[in-house]
């Protein structure tokens, strides 16, 4: 009797009648997919065990499972030295005599060898043993489809990706004559490495029952002279029933003659069980209803076939495709197993559509009525690129370029090309989405009305983003220039308006034709905050996305309303308001949960959490990056997604000064964005560097020097030479090349860095002074003390002019300074910078402890033996504390080394000059 438990546990638990298991988990222990009420009961046949014996050449090493027809063992070729999976006859006295049930054996080793895939199974050898049939094939390290389904919740995407894989075995077999006849997640193998393998022929029949000759051979395995009847000859009468019940199609609940499609029935009821964790039908109700449909009688399938569960959130294409396979009537399904996957797979119906669409052009320019009908189908699509003329065309791209020379930004000529090369790829994403929109609607009619709709709203949004940029890049300032590459790539991407499951949560837009209006002039003016946020005009964004607030919010459209409070949060927090800003994120997150603005939702999140950990709220930033990734998870993933949440959980880490964990994630997120974009992309060069000031920090100098030049040709390659970015990468490279002592190539990667500062942000930017720090460290460790001193005099210039006199970034030029007096032998004008330096006492310990040991040295050769040991005393416990321990031992000698009488007889009276 079937169990018709349909509480939707996921766990595949009725009674089967034939099993087959040949894999072992990751530890070796064997999964035995039958359970043990199916195993051979006292009083009825069964084989002696060949364990301890040998069978034919293998050796027996242990049972991996056993079922109603057959018990599975690990054994061991030794010819070949290798495991293999041995299947021995077990025969159930209450089905079959030992004859039949060898014969079946047999069968099950015939069909198996027919098909040459890396989806099924593939048999060894056949032979005899103690009067059994037996056979070997490839022994899988893993557990059945059913296992792979409860070690842990797995998204759509997942289950469908696996599930093709069977359906292609499948689809081999009938290729090869054959139907299987008891496809169920039990009898589908799935290997540590993710291969999945269709095995347990033991039912399966040919096509049409023609003779085996007749059909496709792969490959031959020896026959048992006494026992090789052909595959094809019956085994059981008309009427018997063998199979799944849960699993089995209507004309199997017959005992009709099966065909491929009685497959298919079998293979979307698994998928439809994986998918939405629950039976499509009850297999008793079925089964009754089958014999009702043999006798003539009208049936309502809806009834039967149970319709799916709106969560989880399965694309409607999936949808509709597996409940055609599960069809009542065979000829209601699809026509080939192929097809079914075909239409199950997104990518492959995108690329269909697309041929289709070519050929029809290509037909409409050979052919002659027909051909010119098709043509006139295809003209129904045409046309896409002219509708974003008006915001991005050549009258545009000449406006841009204007407006950028016009800035005075060295950078406006190639940055204006660079942008413009984005954006006309945009804008070819756009029409070419567009057109298969309509296509596949249109021309095609392999998508419903709705849907269509659904992805032209998606692409009218996209169209004004393109529009707001575009419009904030014809007003742009110098400052923006730098950023206009960045605010490019930062567009959404068309290619999001063909994913059906993220469209299916879309809100519907309002009948009204006044409330649709007010809601597309709403998304317009949050595509024009989105364009000031990502040119970096942030007061104007904040002032332009506060002034919509009432208007969106009498709109009372959640996604709509997290986008708002997104873009002000996120303003809010850049503009020093860090409280005020993250309780805004927080309510746009809440509010894109309300509108199923899953992919909003991670963007929120990845903000939250940064800016929770600049406020050093580590606990709470780490639950939001939690829920990030589980609405990851839900969207079914996102690369670009994932990969700016791995950067700011790096970031998080390195605020808690987690150096590792930080190292870690910035693998993990250089590896996911290098396949997600393209390689001109500047985000990909930006985690790189990421990752190079990591593992300087971490003290992987040479390593941090290899991922920062890196950094360098990736950042030139995206940006262009003159850029602020490389400036960037040059003086990072300089920090990491110092600390292996190569200061020559520090200086010159600290002189580029200066250069480029100076050329595009002025003689007088508190940047250009933090570059000119870096080059004058690097003059001060090759001696070149007269360079090193003009230079930080001309940092400390510019920090004068703009920063108040406690501000601590003065200590590194004051710093400077005192060194390279020091080093010149001027001790006494020495005195003043490096005692200023000290005075910064909320700087660094260890740069505290560089200026406090050049102010004991200073003060030593001045004669202040008292005053310059305590200096000395202080600045070998700060870098003690920073785990400088090999400074820390510098200054200890210096102090071990000073003359007795100096230690006993301090300095008294007017200080000695030394010059």
């Amino acid at each position: 009797m079937a169990n018709t438990d349909d509480r939707g546990s996921g766990a595949d638990d009725s009674p089967e009648l034939s099993t087959q298991v040949v894999s072992e988990d990751a530890h070796g222990a064997p999964h035995t997919a039958e359970p043990s009420s199916a195993r051979a009961a006292p009083g009825q046949a069964s084989s002696r065990s060949p364990l301890g014996q040998r069978v034919g050449r293998f050796i027996p090493l242990k049972l991996l499972g056993q079922g109603g027809m057959g018990a599975v063992y690990a054994a061991y070729d030794p010819d070949l030295d290798r495991k293999v999976a041995l299947k021995l006859l077990s025969v159930e006295a209450r089905h079959l005599d030992e004859e039949g049930g060898r014969v079946r054996l047999l069968r099950e080793a015939q069909a198996m060898a027919r098909v040459s895939h890396p989806n099924v199974i593939p048999i060894y050898e056949v032979g005899t043993w103690d009067g059994q049939v037996f056979f070997t094939m490839e022994l899988v390290s893993g557990g059945t489809l059913a296992d792979w389904r409860r070690e842990k919740v797995r998204s759509w995407r997942e289950v469908l990706a696996t599930y093709l894989q069977a359906g292609r075995g499948l689809e081999a077999a009938h290729a090869a004559g054959l139907v299987h006849r008891d496809f169920k997640p039990a009898n589908v193998l799935v290997g540590r490495d993710g291969r999945v393998c269709v095995t347990d022929f033991g039912l399966a029949r040919p096509v049409d029952n023609l003779p085996l000759d007749e059909h496709p051979t792969v490959a031959r395995v020896p026959m048992c002279s006494e026992i090789s009847r052909p595959l094809n000859e019956p085994l059981t009468e008309t009427g018997v029933v063998l199979g799944t019940p849960p699993f089995m199609s209507p004309e199997q609940f017959r005992g009709e003659a099966l065909d491929a499609r009685s497959d298919q029935f079998s293979f979307c009821a698994t998928l439809y069980r994986a998918l939405y964790n629950q039976r499509p039908f009850d297999p008793d109700e079925l089964s009754r209803a089958a014999k009702a449909l043999r006798a003539g009688a009208s049936l309502d399938a809806a009834s039967l076939i149970h319709a799916p569960p709106a969560e989880p959130r399965v694309p409607a294409w999936v949808s509709r495709a597996v409940m055609r396979g599960l069809s009542l009537e065979p000829d209601a399904r699809f026509p080939s197993m192929g097809a079914l996957l075909e239409a199950l797979s997104q990518d492959q119906h995108r690329a269909r559509a697309r041929k289709v669409g070519g050929m029809a052009v290509a037909t409409a320019a050979l052919v002659g009525v027909v051909g010119g009908a098709l043509w006139w189908q295809s003209r129904v699509c045409a046309g896409a690129e002219g509708l974003l003329a008006n915001s991005w065309g050549p009258a545009a791209k000449a406006r841009v370029s204007t407006v950028f020379t016009a800035t005075g930004s060295p950078l406006a000529g190639d940055m204006a090309a660079r942008v413009g090369q984005v954006l006309d790829g945009y804008v070819s994403s756009w029409a070419r989405q567009h057109t298969e929109a309509c296509e596949a609607t249109r021309v095609h009619e392999v998508q419903p009305e709705a849907l269509y709709t659904q992805r032209v709203v998606c692409l009218e949004r996209r169209r004004k983003d393109l529009h707001a940029l575009v419009d904030a890049l014809g007003r742009v300032e110098a400052a923006g220039v730098e950023k206009a590459l960045d605010a490019a790539y930062a567009l959404p991407s068309p290619d999001d308006c063909a994913d059906v499951e993220a469209l299916a949560g879309q809100q519907p837009r309002p009948s009204d034709p006044v409330l649709r209006a007010e809601l597309e002039s709403l998304e317009g003016g949050l595509s024009e905050v989105k364009a000031l946020v990502d040119t970096s005009r942030h007061p104007q964004a904040l002032a332009t996305a506060n002034a919509l607030e009432s208007r969106v919010l009498a709109a009372r459209n959640p996604p709509l309303t997290a986008e708002l409070r997104f873009h002000q949060g996120w303003l809010q927090a850049v503009l020093g308001e860090k409280e005020k800003g993250a309780g805004i994120l927080e309510l746009a997150v809440y509010d894109a949960t309300v509108g199923r603005a899953d992919r909003l939702e991670v963007l929120v999140l990845n903000k939250l959490l940064y800016v929770e950990g600049e406020r050093e709220r580590f606990e709470h930033a780490a639950r939001w990056a939690r829920l990030g990734k589980a609405t990851l998870e839900r969207l079914g993933g996102d690369a670009v997604l994932k990969g700016d949440l791995l950067v700011n959980e790096a970031n998080l880490a390195l605020m808690q000064g987690k150096t590792a964990d930080a190292r870690a994630l910035l693998e993990e997120a250089a590896a996911v964005l290098t396949e997600a974009l393209p390689p001109g992309h500047p985000k990909r060069a930006r985690v790189t560097f990421s990752l190079g000031r990591v593992l300087l920090e971490d003290g992987a100098f040479a390593e941090a020097v290899r991922v920062m030049e890196e950094a360098l040709r990736q950042t030139e390659a995206a940006v262009g030479p003159r850029h602020l970015d490389v400036a960037r990468r040059h003086q990072g490279l300089s920090m990491a090349l110092r600390e292996l002592r190569q200061f020559t190539r520090a200086l010159e990667h600290a002189r580029a860095s200066v250069a480029l500062h100076r050329e595009l942000l002025g003689a007088s930017h508190l940047k250009l002074a933090e570059a000119l720090d870096e080059e004058g460290m690097s003059l001060l460790a090759l001696d070149r003390h007269e360079e090193a001193l003009k230079v930080y005099e001309a940092a400390l210039s510019v920090k004068l002019t703009q920063l108040a006199p406690d501000d601590e970034d003065l200590q590194y030029s004051y710093d400077g300074v005192g060194q390279a007096l020091l080093g010149l032998g001027r001790t006494r004008e020495a005195l003043v910078p490096l005692r200023k330096a000290v005075a910064f006492t909320g700087a660094q310990e260890d740069s505290l402890g560089e200026s406090g040991f050049a102010l004991a040295r200073a003060l030593w050769k001045e004669g202040q033996g008292v005053e310059a040991r305590a200096e000395a005393a202080k600045a070998r416990e700060r870098f003690a504390a920073s785990g400088r321990t090999s400074q820390a031992d510098a200054v200890r000698a210096w102090l071990e080394a000073l003359p007795p009488e100096v230690k006993a007889k301090p300095v008294r009276g007017a200080p000695r000059r030394r010059r």
